[in-house]
């Protein structure tokens, strides 16, 4: 009878051991966070965001395997500084010539968890540049 007694409280506790090492398996691991921004660059000579062969870059901020910017640190925080309002951008103001030789630029994506979608035509690749610094410098 004894013995009996004995192999009940050992499987007892073997069971409530078991559980417990059930409850830490099961345990749900946090989530990921999701990136801040996800966007797609493009830069095109001309008018057009299509004029010509657009160079294409991908930014994510912060910066993972997906992102292909030269410079992502710095465009996400240029990003950052203007709290995804790319209009907002001025990040060298200074003289450029007046010659007429057309950049256009687009950013689609996501910013924060709202959808981001810019697109403008800058005069020159010197204003693209004073403008957006390493946001567009690709």
């Amino acid at each position: 009878m004894k013995t009996t007694r004995a192999l009940a409280l050992l499987a007892t506790a073997l069971f409530t051991a078991g559980l417990a090492g059930s409850a830490n398996a099961i345990t749900p691991i946090p989530a990921a966070q999701s990136p801040e921004a996800v966007l797609r660059l493009t830069v095109a000579h001309g008018t057009s965001p299509t004029s010509g062969t657009p160079r294409v870059a991908a930014l994510d901020c912060p910066p993972d395997a997906a992102t292909t910017h030269p410079d992502p640190i710095t465009a996400c925080r240029l990003l950052d500084s203007v709290n995804g309002d790319l209009d907002r951008l001025d990040v060298d103001p200074g003289v450029c010539t007046d010659l007429y030789d057309p950049y256009t630029v687009t950013a689609k994506g996501v910013y924060r968890g709202q959808p981001l979608s810019f697109q403008h035509t800058y005069g020159n690749q010197c204003v693209l540049l004073r403008t957006t610094g390493a946001f567009f410098d690709f």
